[in-house]
Order: structure tokens, then sequence, then C-alpha cells
């Protein structure tokens, strides 16, 4: 059990230093530090616990002090005002004295449950109440294991739950990279890079979509039902464009379509204006440009001949220098 603890210690450190790296955490580097100084706490707990069994005066502590780094960036501690946090350090502090240990132990049992409570996380916090559970069983029967088998059943169960979530955190966060929250089309960012990719081996097509009358829609019926406009016209892309292309968000009401098999593109942009035609009840102003010149130099020409269907009367896609009413 102990080197399991040890294992999913320095996995989770690992990954956690990671996710902060990759989100640009603004206190990663002190999060990070707490971390690495409870697990290094729990280490000397251990050291202490299995040389010198009799020390509970100072295995407990560490074992209690490393907890409490590890909840430290919890909302429930960070939110406590500087007395609280004072007191509670006193406590820890005073879980070294023979005499008080108990009590204090006691106090900081208490309010880890009370804080647990207060900020909703008691529910997802069953391997601490344990931890804690135990804690209280070695005060009242003077039984050691129980508080070193209960927090190394917290640690255990800690870093698995942790380590899960921070993947998990970790794999959204590469997705929202190179995604549009609200749509679910791929972003600017992105589309420049496959843009460049794409380019170095065939023509690309792009399809550019502006929304027509989008300011004044949202103004009388809310941004609720622009923002409803917007993912749905987003889903017609993503769908019209399957296996031919890719939806993009380029910004505001402005959406792209990425045509791979440039041969369609006309096509393709004649069925997106149908589609949110018949779905939606609204239209676009599409230009369209195809070749394999720069990124810039396209998204210019399909932007220019976007605004020239605006600016002659909207709902059609404009296909060079001519204008065809779709």
């Amino acid at each position: 059990m102990l080197l399991l603890t040890i294992v999913l210690s320095a996995v989770y450190q690992y990954i956690r230093l990671q996710f902060n790296m990759s989100i640009n955490m603004k206190n990663a580097r002190k999060e990070n530090l707490l971390l690495l100084i409870s697990q290094l706490l729990l280490l000397s707990s251990a050291g202490i616990y299995i040389w010198l069994p009799l020390q509970l005066n100072f295995y407990i502590p560490f074992l209690i002090i490393s907890i409490l780094l590890v909840e430290f960036i919890k909302p429930w501690l960070m939110n406590e005002h500087f007395i609280s946090k004072t007191v509670i350090a006193l406590l820890v502090i005073a879980t070294f004295i023979p005499f008080v240990k108990g009590i204090a132990l006691i106090i900081l049992i208490i309010y880890l449950i009370y804080g647990g409570y207060r900020y909703g996380e008691f529910k997802d916090r069953s391997p601490i109440f344990i931890m804690l559970l135990s804690a209280f069983l070695t005060i009242t029967t003077n039984t050691d294991s129980f508080i070193w088998y209960g927090a190394t059943f917290y640690f255990v169960m800690n870093h698995i739950k942790h380590t899960t979530q921070l993947l998990g955190m970790m794999r959204n966060a590469g997705e929202n990279v190179i995604t549009d929250t609200l749509t679910g089309l791929y972003n600017r960012r992105w589309l420049y890079k496959k843009s460049e990719q794409l380019i170095q081996q065939q023509e690309i097509g792009i399809i550019f979509c502006d929304i027509d009358n989008f300011k004044k829609l949202n103004d009388e019926k809310g941004h609720n039902h622009g923002d409803f406009v917007l993912q749905q016209t987003g889903e017609i892309i993503r769908r019209i464009l399957n296996g031919n292309g890719f939806g993009v968000r380029y910004g505001g009401e402005e959406l792209i379509g990425l045509v791979t098999n440039t041969m369609f593109t006309e096509r393709l942009a004649e069925k997106i204006l149908e589609a949110v035609r018949k779905e939606i009840k609204i239209t676009m102003s599409i230009g369209i440009a195809v070749g394999q010149g720069t990124v810039e130099e396209l998204l210019k020409t399909a932007d220019e001949r976007m605004y020239i269907s605006k600016k002659t009367g909207k709902n059609k896609i404009t296909i060079q220098d001519e204008i065809e009413a779709s």
C-alpha cells in the first residue's frame, strides 16, 4: 500500500504539472510546490511510521499537514479568512504536543468536515472522511495503525480520482484550443494552421459566410436567440461539409467552410444557403475563393466576394467576379 501511494503521488504530481503548464495557470508554481511539500511530508510520515512507530506525535501531524496542503488549493480553504488560517496553523502545530494533540486533531477533523459540507464538496470526499474517521479512532482507542491505514487509503483514492479528472481536463483543454466554445466549430487559429498544411499539397476552397442582419436579430430577439442561430448554422455547415471539408467560426457572425474537395465548393455553398433558409429561416451572404495561394490571400478574396453579396442584396453567393443568385 505504501509503494502504491508513493507511485500514485509521483504520477499525480507529474500530470498536474503538465496540466498547469498546458493552460498557463497563474499560480501553477505555488500549487505544485504545495503538492510537492505535501508528498514529502507523506513520505516522512511513512518513514517515521515504519522506523519509529512509537512516535505518534510526529507522523500523525505530518499526515494532517500533508492533507491540508493538498486541500489548500480547494475553494473552501482558499476562501477562509487570515485569522481562520492562523488558527488552523496553530492547531496543526498543537498536534505535535502530546497533552493537547488529541483535542487539536478532533477540532481539525470537525473543521474539515464543516468545510466539506459548507462548500458542497463533502459528497465527493468519502476518502477524506475515512481518513478523518481513522484519526478519531486512533485518538480514542490509542491504536496507531488506524490513522496510517486511513491516510494511505485517502491518498490512494485522492490521487486516482484527481489524476483521472486532470487527464479529462487536459483533453478538454486541448480541444478548446482549436474549437469555438459556442458552436463547436474549429476556430480561426486552427483554420490558418490547417489551411497552410493543406495548401502545400492541394487546392483548397473557402466558403466565407456572414449571417444577414445579425445585429438586428440580436436586438429584436435577444442574444440568446442569436447564440442559438449561430449554433444551428454551425451545425448545418458541419453536416453539409462532412467528408468534404471543415466548419470554422471565423469571428462574430462570420462562419467559414474550409473545403478539401474543391470541385464541390460551389455546390456545397448552395446547400448551406438553402439549408439555413429552410431550417433556421435566415439568409446569408457568401463569398467563395478556390486556389493554392497563401491562406491570407484566399481569405481576403472570399471575404471581398462575401461583401459583394452583402452590398448587392444579400441572400446570395458571389463566385469570382460574377454574382450568382441562389
